[in-house]
């Protein structure tokens, strides 16, 4: 699999090598305010895709790093459960905590269900 990998990165770079080589002759790209870029075919189309993978990564940079942040937090909140479990495993069980986990009028507690409690 990394051969193939490695076929089909070696004939990408030829097929541009070959379109760079093609397209040298000079282009002129009108910019604002009258402004002119005399440059070859290929340097333009370099910078608009340089722009590009530039703007892209610019507009995902926020979700990234707002998820980040939420698993530094989740990651934090672990280590903090962890280290309750562990204290808690080592002391030895309180009345109020078997009287919390015991079943209501014979049903079991639902653990995972969300709302209010019957």
């Amino acid at each position: 699999m990394k051969l193939f990998a490695w076929i089909v990165r070696i004939v990408v770079f030829v097929l541009l090598f070959v379109l760079a080589l093609r397209n040298t002759a000079e282009a002129s790209l009108q910019l604002f305010f009258n402004a002119v870029w005399h440059a070859p075919l290929i340097l333009i189309l370099f910078a608009a895709f340089v722009l590009g993978a530039v703007a892209a990564l610019a507009s995902i940079a926020p979700n990234l790093m707002r998820q980040r942040m939420e698993l530094a937090r989740l990651r934090r909140a672990l280590a903090d459960a962890g280290a309750q479990a562990s204290a808690s495993a080592a002391s030895p069980p309180s009345p109020t905590s078997a009287a919390a986990a015991a079943p209501r009028d014979g049903k079991p507690v639902p653990y995972n269900v969300v709302g209010p409690k019957v």
